[in-house]
């Protein structure tokens, strides 16, 4: 059962910090490679509801993170030193913000402790150049939103918009599929659109959209995976982001926002590679 007395870590230098970006040098530049321009139609085998290409660009960051993470040197994987007399303090955030359309995975490596409950993920936001307390578990923190359990916590500013005074405006239901029921080798992810809608994918299908207008002027967004309770370390399989739309890219986005199915998008008559492209789109 999650304990929700607030708490926080010491704060921490904002992940922005030049000094603290490793250079991936094997991997696409997601800000100015071409290629991740050029590869955009690629959809990697059995992960459907992904359309960037199946690459990792940036890791974990390696100071802005729960104490009780320890960091591989890669930056690939993120491990906790005490997690069976620790059910919380298990929070890492992405290296670099996220930019444009952004995908983010990652996949349980170790599992298995005596507490209930497992990972969570989503994202950060916060002004740029300003600095992060990293919170004990991540429904707590503000300016989070995330996916635990079946629902999503919401503490974005403006939160859920769902109305009317009496209303928790930072919790809704969100999927049938239970992420206390993940375990090892189960992987876990998201895509942010070029306009801020936010949805989760567990082992590479959509769930749906979870949030919408993460991105703000004036404010960076990272990654959030909190490795909770059951969760004993993970490892990024993708990280990939897409800044520059071609016009091809901005027709697809656009056209998507307007269709209410993915059916909708089966009915048009568009060459077939077009839809495919539409459907991975589409979250409903």
């Amino acid at each position: 059962m999650e304990d929700s007395r607030p708490e926080t870590e010491s704060t921490t230098s904002h992940p922005n910090h030049q000094d603290t970006t490793k250079d991936f040098t094997h991997q696409l530049n997601p800000l100015t490679d071409s290629a991740s321009t050029a590869e955009a139609s690629y959809v990697a085998p059995g992960r459907a509801s992904f359309i960037l290409p199946e690459t990792v660009q940036f890791g974990y960051h390696e100071i802005s993170h729960s104490k009780q993470m320890i960091i591989s040197d890669d930056r690939l994987s993120a491990t906790k030193s005490d997690p069976a007399s620790q059910y919380a303090h298990g929070v890492c955030y992405g290296a670099i913000p996220l930019r444009g359309t952004a995908e983010f995975e990652v996949e349980i490596i170790s599992y298995g402790t005596g507490w209930s409950g497992t990972m969570k993920l989503g994202v950060m936001r916060c002004k740029a150049d300003s600095k992060i307390s990293v919170p004990r578990y991540s429904p707590e923190g503000p300016e989070h939103v995330v996916w635990s359990s079946t629902k999503i916590h919401n503490r974005l500013s403006g939160g859920l918009s769902m109305g009317g005074p009496n209303v928790d405006e930072t919790e809704k239901q969100y999927s049938t599929v239970n992420l206390d029921d993940l375990t090892v080798g189960s992987r876990l992810g998201f895509r942010l659109s070029y306009d801020g809608a936010l949805s989760f994918l567990v082992d590479g299908k959509s769930h749906g959209v979870a949030a919408e207008n993460v991105y703000l002027k004036a404010h960076d967004v990272y990654a959030v995976v909190d490795h909770y309770a059951n969760c004993k370390a993970t490892r990024i399989t993708r990280a990939a982001m897409r800044v520059d739309l071609n016009l091809q890219d901005r027709c697809v986005e656009l056209l998507a926002s307007w269709l209410k199915s993915k059916q909708d998008a089966k009915e048009l008559p568009l060459p077939l590679r077009l839809i495919e492209r539409l459907v991975q789109s589409i979250d409903k």
